[in-house]
């Protein structure tokens, strides 16, 4: 079985908490701590830099919060204060110059009312903060998942340093028994109607279009001229010349395919419409107007026969027979990953009604914005601004953000619930694995013309493959659970089973690994 990471109708990318860099770590994450109240600059990155000797001891009490959420109520003694102001003092008193005075020998007085207090307070406090952040989640025994907000409430000279910061924090999960999840493990089988409907849509696509002089009738494809009016008056802007049509009545404007029935030739004719309530235009959406069309010309589709030239033509075999069972293949192996697909996500609903859990807000928003930046990466590789894509959609970011909540809550919480599983069961990836996932990532990469030199060693590469493959093993042992018993169907075949490995995961493709011969 492949441990490659396959996407299934439930989306699995990673919810990125400590396992792609802790919030401790703000030079992984990127991210800034930024005080609120007595402060408004963003402090420094929160890490660990040598700068100022580690705090050795903070006083901490902790406040436990709704959505699992802690604040914490942090105090440093005066003399740790007295040090980072000091410290602060060295770092920016060789930048003040003072007429009369070589640089550094003015009178520390004299410097500091140059470099004036709230300059070298906030130098001080991004000095102290992050050791005095990081001393006191070592002393309360937390890990946080998200950047903290902070409020500084006292920094002064001769006075203790005390500020709260409310973190987020993984939350407590009670997962009731999920060894007895047993669901129905589905078995379609590809009948001769399936591979009928199958083969008249692959002659569509091999038709050919031929000219004809009669009234128009349904699938043909027309040119025409166009107006649209309104209240007698021609729109600007409505107007097109030449312009292609298919007469489908499921994909045009209620009643235009009708209207357009019988039409010659050279006719013109005013068919009475009312436009939906999704027009683009919004000014017209729901309005009674009259679409003004001149057919120019007049296509007719010809199919081509079922036959052994259908076959050469498509690539699919030499003869008919050969491309009615490769086409018949093709949908079972279709209709298997579906049916793995659709237990797999039975399965994941079984274990989502057994567990209990709080999700942090945090985890929630991070995902909503990560799948609103995956939505605005996708646009932008079809050269569509996501401004442009808001108005022509008649939405919102903030609209686009509650429509995914729901998928990214459900999405959360089957991670935590996973993860639970992996804990419990002991499973783990090896680095051998996570060595052959991002090798086969970014070897598709280089292939597209890509080079990603040191991604191959970077930890957060490593942490999002060895998180994808954390999920995919602990999926697949869910599975086995639930269906213990054997079944030749049990498992789709391994081509199908790696359509979406670690790699294309992370580049988002979505190549088939294998190519039918002939194609």
């Amino acid at each position: 079985m492949s441990m490659l990471p396959r996407k299934s109708q439930i989306d699995l990318q990673p919810v990125q908490w400590p396992t792609l860099g802790s919030s401790r770590d703000a030079a992984v994450t990127g991210r800034v701590y930024r005080p609120v109240g007595s402060s408004t600059r963003p402090f420094a990155n929160l890490r660990r830099t040598g700068s100022v000797k580690p705090v050795a001891a903070v006083k901490v009490d902790t406040e436990r919060k709704p959505g699992s959420q802690v604040i914490l109520s942090v105090e440093v003694d005066a003399d740790q204060v007295s040090r980072s102001i000091d410290q602060a003092y060295g770092r920016l008193a060789p930048r003040v110059r003072i007429a009369g005075f070589r640089p550094g020998k003015a009178p520390r007085p004299m410097v500091e009312r140059e470099i004036g207090w709230p300059a070298l307070r906030q130098e001080a406090l991004d000095l102290i903060l992050p050791t005095a952040y990081n001393s006191a989640l070592d002393e309360a025994g937390l890990d946080p998942i998200d950047v903290p907000r902070v409020e500084v409430q006292q920094f002064d000279r001769g006075q203790p340093m005390k500020f709260t910061a409310t973190v987020s924090i993984k939350p407590e999960i009670t997962l009731k028994d999920y060894k007895d999840i047993r669901v129905p493990h589905p078995q379609s089988e590809i009948g001769d109607k399936e591979v009928d409907e199958a083969l008249e849509r692959l002659r569509a696509r091999f038709a050919e279009l031929h000219a004809v002089e009669r009234p128009v009738q349904a699938g043909d494809f027309l040119t025409i001229d166009t107006h649209v009016i309104k209240s007698g008056a021609v729109l600007i802007g409505e107007s097109e010349t030449d312009a292609q049509l298919e007469v489908d009545k499921d994909r045009l404007i209620s009643g235009l395919a009708e209207g357009l029935l019988g039409q010659a030739p050279g006719e013109t004719r005013d068919i009475a419409l009312t436009l939906p309530a999704d027009y683009p235009k919004k000014d017209l959406a729901g309005q009674n107007v009259a679409f003004r069309i001149t057919v120019k010309s007049i296509k007719e589709r010809r199919l081509p026969p079922l036959d052994d030239e259908l076959a050469k033509q498509v690539g699919r075999g030499q003869t008919f027979d050969e491309l009615r069972q490769e086409v018949h293949d093709e949908l079972q192996e279709a209709a298997h990953t579906a049916d793995e697909q659709r237990f797999e996500n039975d399965v994941l609903k079984a274990l989502d009604e057994r567990m209990e859990a709080e999700v942090p807000e945090a985890l929630i928003e991070r995902e909503v914005t990560r799948r609103i930046r995956e939505l605005e990466v996708r646009l932008q590789e079809s050269g569509v601004k996501m401004d442009r894509y808001l108005e022509y959609t008649n939405t919102s970011t903030q609209v686009l953000k509650a429509e995914q909540r729901p998928a990214a809550v459900q999405k959360v919480r089957l991670e935590l619930a996973l993860e639970t599983v992996a804990e419990r069961e002991g499973v783990t990836v090896s680095d051998a694995e996570v060595d052959a996932a991002v090798a086969n990532a970014l070897a598709e990469e280089d292939h597209a013309g890509h080079r990603h030199g040191d991604l191959r060693t970077a930890d957060p590469v490593r942490a999002y493959f060895r998180h994808q493959l954390l999920m995919r093993k602990t999926i697949d042992y869910l599975s086995s659970v639930a269906a213990p018993e054997p079944s030749d169907t049990m498992e789709p075949p391994s081509e199908a089973k790696e359509l979406e490995s670690a790699g294309k995961s992370a580049s988002g493709g979505e190549k088939r690994t294998r190519q039918k011969k002939g194609r």
